[in-house]
């Protein structure tokens, strides 16, 4: 069981740092970027307790390693669990996990792995059955960490395992050291502190552009918000708040280094107003005041003259700064349209479980699908959104099962941890702000989705799994584990069943997916965009293909390449041309066992283009511009025209 276990890891670790490697030596990739995944990776394989602390430090700043589409935050943490995965003569947490925790972590993330396998043999229509596996791996890019696998079940899937693994992998590592916990609670306030204070510094540095004038902070008391490290603004309020909490409660307990801690927390304070969020500042405010007073109180604690002062001043400006973000843009007709959109997100959530309440629509697909259940006020407005509530939003992607055991992954290891640190004594300050910190964290996910966003979602995991094994005692195998499991298992296979069944009841042809509509280009020549994944179908019987294709004029780092796949084999691989059309036919011999026969083309670049969808300006992706696709049945009279005669 030992070489098994090893053999695993071995396996595993290798092909994270398959897809490590190929992000490393990306042309696109920063040497920044790639000197912090090779520092993470190195200090990981030494110390993994370090190259925790490390990614830590780093995850919260991913974005601003390299710009979009790299998936930095995403290959700091494949660095580390590869470099934690083989370290094969180690055990990967000498103390265990608690079932507690591991137990539904595994199963959630058994249940996103099946839905995304579900759906993705159903969607394999053209595919033979042998040559599934091929195709499965072929489903996820090696490309992903540069810019993203193509398909939404993919990456969601992938950025949602990566947040579990890094749960998992920091809840075995602070078993093995206590003092793991402080540190991390540490280095996140350290680390978000540091990007609060760049946000401000980049204010102020505009205001100095703009010659110190009144109008240009006014923006910012009238609605406007900003954050330098990320775009999402909700995000980043949930990510300051986390901090902010903690940093507070290392303030008031930590009675050596307070000086070094209250400063950074107010620090903090100023950036979270900037965000802008009303959910993330009354959630802190909350969530502060329910738990660091009762701790002072629990402890028996005789404040000094100064010492009350000061803490009267930090809650005087918290509650102010709570009250002037809930007041930003919020007036009357503001709040009432505010609260009716999301009463419609709401709806549409509604309308999505019901259309699938076992097996919800998919994982990673309630953006795409939002359209369809949308009422018509709010698709006029959106287009196409998230939920809004990221609890609603796993009901409705992966079904009643998934969505309560994502409660379950996450519901009672915080009661568990508001039991303990009740009885905690007063060192244990940071499993204090742990607490408050993901206690209010978790209450912005009720009015958004800072787990969507890797560079919010990883410094949660963290800190969730440092609070978790600090509070979750070892217990055994209980009954309603096992009674979850079984639960599991059968959804694990009605599910994979469903996508079998989906797979043999295709028998016409279906549409093309992964271009856009027709165009006419400026040479007469009409075409279709394609996304980096396009998918069409022609007849299961010999013959051969017939098809033009062109590179985009927009700038690449590398030349565009794509991938033509039939049968889920890879037949040809061409590089396109900027300049001219390259026009390939390809030869099938064989007739196909499935009723019509599936041609993938993968591409290596991605362009986005603007677009409007509803009021928005949204931007579509495109790659290669595709001529019309010919196929000539081969028939005695008919030869492949790459033989010759």
């Amino acid at each position: 069981m030992i070489l098994v276990g090893r053999a695993a890891r071995l396996l595993l670790g290798a092909m994270l740092a398959w897809y490590v490697g190929h992000a490393i030596l990306a042309p696109e990739i920063t040497r920044v970027a790639a000197l912090a995944a090779i520092a993470v990776a190195a200090l990981t394989f030494w110390r993994p307790g370090l190259g925790l602390l490390l990614l830590t430090g780093l995850a919260p700043a991913g974005a601003l390693l390299a710009a979009a589409p790299l998936r930095v935050t995403e290959l700091l943490a494949w660095s580390f669990l590869l470099a934690w995965l083989l370290r094969v003569w180690a055990p990967l947490s000498r103390s265990g996990w608690p079932r507690a925790l591991t137990v539904p972590a595994l199963l959630y993330l058994a249940v996103i792995t099946t839905s995304w396998l579900a759906f993705t043999i159903g969607g394999a229509a053209g595919i033979q059955p042998t040559a599934w596996p091929l195709f499965l791996f072929q489903s996820i890019s090696p490309e992903h960490l540069v810019r993203s696998s193509p398909e939404p079940e993919t990456w969601t899937l992938l950025q949602s395992a990566t947040g579990i693994a890094v749960f998992l992998a920091t809840v075995g590592l602070t078993r093995n050291d206590r003092r793991l916990a402080p540190e991390l609670a540490r280095t996140l306030v350290l680390s978000i502190s540091i990007l609060g204070l760049a946000s401000l510094a980049e204010v102020v540095r505009q205001w100095g552009r703009n010659g110190y004038t009144t109008w240009f902070l006014m923006r910012y008391f009238n609605g406007e918000r900003y954050s330098l490290h990320l775009t999402d603004l909700n995000a980043a309020a949930s990510v300051y708040v986390l901090a902010g909490l903690i940093g507070a409660a290392l303030a008031t307990f930590d009675r050596v280094q307070r000086r070094l801690w209250l400063p950074l927390t107010l620090v903090i304070l100023p950036a979270l107003w900037l965000a802008g969020s009303r959910t993330a500042a009354i959630a802190g405010a909350v969530v502060g005041a329910l738990t660091i007073p009762r701790g002072i109180r629990e402890r028996h604690w005789r404040l000094t003259r100064p010492q009350l002062a000061l803490a009267a001043a930090v809650l005087i400006v918290a509650a102010v700064a709570t009250v002037v973000v809930a007041q930003r843009s919020s007036d009357a007709p503001g709040a009432a349209r505010s609260l009716r959109l999301r009463f419609g997100f709401y709806e549409t959530t509604g309308r999505m479980l019901a259309s699938s309440p076992v097996f919800g629509v998919g994982v990673g697909h309630y953006f795409d699908r939002s359209a369809e259940f949308m009422p018509e006020d709010l698709r006029v407005i959106y287009g196409n959104e998230n939920a809004h509530n990221y609890f609603a939003q796993q009901f409705a992607e992966l079904g009643v099962v998934g969505g309560l055991l994502f409660i379950w992954l996450i519901i009672p290891p915080t009661v568990r941890a508001w039991r303990h640190v009740h009885s905690a004594p007063a060192e244990d300050g940071a499993l204090i702000g742990l607490f408050a910190g993901s206690t209010a964290y978790l209450i912005t996910c009720v009015t958004g989705h800072p787990l969507l966003v890797p560079e919010a979602a990883l410094p949660f995991w963290i800190a969730f799994g440092a609070l978790g094994a600090s509070t979750t005692p070892e217990t055994g195998t209980a009954t309603w584990r096992r009674a979850g499991t079984a639960v599991v298992g059968i959804f694990i296979a009605a599910a994979l069943g469903q996508g079998v069944i989906a797979y043999s009841r295709t028998t016409a042809t279906p549409p093309d997916r992964g271009f856009h509509g027709f165009e006419t280009g400026d040479d007469g020549m009409r075409f279709r965009w394609m996304t980096r994944h396009a998918v069409t179908y022609v007849p299961a019987t010999p013959g051969f293909v017939s098809l033009e294709m062109r590179a985009s004029d927009e700038p690449a780092a590398r030349p565009l390449v794509v991938d033509i796949v039939i049968d889920g084999r890879v037949v040809e691989r061409r590089e396109m041309s900027p300049d001219r059309w390259i026009k390939i036919d390809l030869g099938v011999r064989e007739t196909a066992r499935t009723p019509f026969r599936r041609i993938d083309l993968r591409a290596n670049e991605e362009w986005t283009e603007e677009v409007r969808l509803g009021r928005r300006t949204a931007r579509r992706p495109i790659s290669a511009m595709v001529g019309e696709i010919v196929w000539t049945p081969l028939t005695a009279e008919t030869r492949d025209p790459r033989e010759s005669p």
